[in-house]
């Protein structure tokens, strides 16, 4: 480490996840010495030698990075997040309400056969992965099953693509009524109410 101005980050990268990753997309993480810290980087390599441990099969990902105030040091760990698709100004809705199901609710209503050109325009380079998936919105007081089609995802929220509106009412937890009965506590304790 000659000049600490410059760094680099050594990433493993899944091999699941290594097909999306390019050289210049832009890179987020943090270090365990400043956990409110952002930094950035961008994608300088992926490298083509697989590192085997375990049986999860990795390749090593260089991360370009920027230190004028010297705060980062060697051998500190990063947690990384490679930026592979951006949008601003789109409705998306938390992933909890994606994996919401009422008490009473049956299977998921399963989605009709795809649309016709519904991949039109599409080619290898498009990454976006559009999904049907079904929340649930409240009309009155009752949950009702609306299917929607998702976009892309920062494993906090989702893109929603079509189904839903800006001011709906999406359910991503039920709280039990005041005189419902009670479930017991598998580890002990009284009962809890969340």
């Amino acid at each position: 480490a000659n000049d600490l101005t410059k760094m680099q980050i050594d990433a493993n990268v899944a091999e699941a996840d290594v097909g999306v990753v390019e050289n210049g997309q832009s890179v987020d993480f943090t270090v365990d010495a400043f956990p409110n810290r952002t930094f950035h980087g961008k994608v300088v390599q992926v490298r083509n030698a697989p590192i085997t441990v375990q049986n999860v099969v990795t390749y090593d990902t260089v991360i370009g990075v920027s230190n004028p105030d010297l705060k980062l040091k060697p051998g500190m760990t990063a947690n990384v997040s490679i930026i592979i698709a951006h949008k601003d100004d789109v409705l998306k809705v938390a992933n909890a309400a994606l994996r919401y199901r009422p008490a009473d609710a049956t299977a998921a209503p399963r989605s009709g056969p795809a649309q016709p050109g519904g991949n039109k325009g599409r080619g290898p380079g498009d990454r976006e992965r559009r999904t049907e998936r079904t929340v649930y919105v409240l009309h009155g007081s009752k949950p009702v099953a609306v299917q929607i089609k998702t976009g892309i995802s920062d494993g906090i929220s989702t893109e929603v693509l079509e189904g839903l509106q800006v001011n709906d009412r999406v359910v991503t937890a039920q709280v039990s009524a005041p005189n419902a009965p009670q479930q017991t506590n598998p580890f002990g304790g009284p009962p809890r109410r969340f």
